[in-house]
């Protein structure tokens, strides 16, 4: 099984990710925007994960997020990765408290990496991926609406992260928890 650790986002963000999905133009099915329930903000990527370990993962995962206090993001812009002209990634910005989101998950990797599970070597730069386009394909499709797009900020408040696995099938990747962690509240 696959696995990996997030945080769920509010339906405005959903709904938002419906209304951006009219500024790319491009033939049908160039675009594979994700399915609504499966859109949440990645804080880390585990991988192939051997059943025995969800365990191991979840006690780590809980030692991690002790300490960490509830925090606001704003989801906020669009970008594609890698560039406008060939988009691979299509995503959606996240602002606010971004130094909270790093530490949690600077621990979340510390405490994975004791388990055999290393950090990406990259640095963590928060992003919810709404869509992915695959090539080749005779027509790149225009992005410049989508990159151009404005919207009022959309307020995340962070107050739990999930571990979820998740499964390949025919019609998409399904999402099941395997955890559910909650951060302090803030007084």
């Amino acid at each position: 099984m696959r696995t990996f650790i997030a945080v769920e986002l509010p339906n405005a963000v959903k709904q938002m990710v419906l209304n951006l999905q009219t500024t790319v133009t491009a033939k049908p099915k160039a675009v594979k925007w994700l399915k609504m329930s499966n859109i949440h903000l990645t804080l880390r990527f585990i991988g192939p994960t051997p059943e025995e370990e969800i365990p191991r993962i979840n006690e780590a995962i809980k030692k991690a997020v002790e300490g960490h206090n509830d925090h606001i993001l704003k989801v906020t812009k669009t970008g594609v990765f890698p560039k406008k002209e060939r988009p691979r990634i299509l995503w959606l910005g996240v602002e606010g408290e971004i130094d909270k989101i790093q530490n949690l998950v600077s621990d979340l990797n510390r405490e994975l990496k004791q388990l055999g599970y290393p950090p990406e070597e990259r640095k963590y730069h928060p992003h919810i991926t709404v869509g992915r386009i695959r090539y080749p394909q005779k027509i790149t499709p225009n992005v410049s609406n989508f990159l151009n797009s404005e919207y009022e900020p959309i307020e995340i408040e962070v107050q739990k992260v999930k571990f979820f696995q998740s499964d390949l099938v025919p019609g998409g990747p399904v999402y099941s928890i395997l955890g559910i962690h909650e951060l302090t509240p803030n007084s």
